[in-house]
């Protein structure tokens, strides 16, 4: 399990602005996006905690951006941009088909939640787990 100290360590290049006023990430805020990933997020399904670690740092930061964007946006929705056009420029942006399905296409609206899903998906794809028991005849 990760911590802020551990948070700030691995996005340590500039990816968040840590401090005590806003609108910089407060040890509260990191805090508040792990407490919410550790709710969604299984860390048996990954080979080591290393790999279950670097997950959960990887979803705890999108949820933290996503937290930062609701926040500079008033609350407003974010959903996957499939194209936008201004001032005579277009622009198309296309993910993996894998990364729209309904159940997950909200983690692929940062970079982040991108990566917490490329790091998942290899140890949810055939998946089995057994449970220890027996049949009576």
């Amino acid at each position: 399990m990760i911590d802020a100290a551990t948070f700030k360590a691995k996005f340590d290049r500039g990816q968040f602005t840590y401090g005590d006023t806003l609108p910089a990430i407060r040890d509260a805020d990191i805090t508040k996006a792990i407490a919410e990933a550790a709710r969604v997020y299984n860390s048996d399904i990954y080979p080591d905690d290393s790999t279950a670690d670097e997950a959960l740092a990887f979803l705890s930061a999108h949820l933290l951006q996503e937290s930062v964007d609701a926040a500079d946006g008033g609350g407003a929705a974010k959903w996957n941009q499939t194209s936008r056009t201004a001032g005579g420029v277009s622009e198309s942006l296309q993910i993996p088909d894998w990364m729209n399905a309904p159940e997950i296409a909200m983690f692929a609206t940062t970079y982040y939640g991108q990566r917490f899903l490329m790091l998942t998906r290899p140890h949810l794809i055939g998946a089995v787990y057994t449970v220890a028991g027996g049949t009576n005849p």
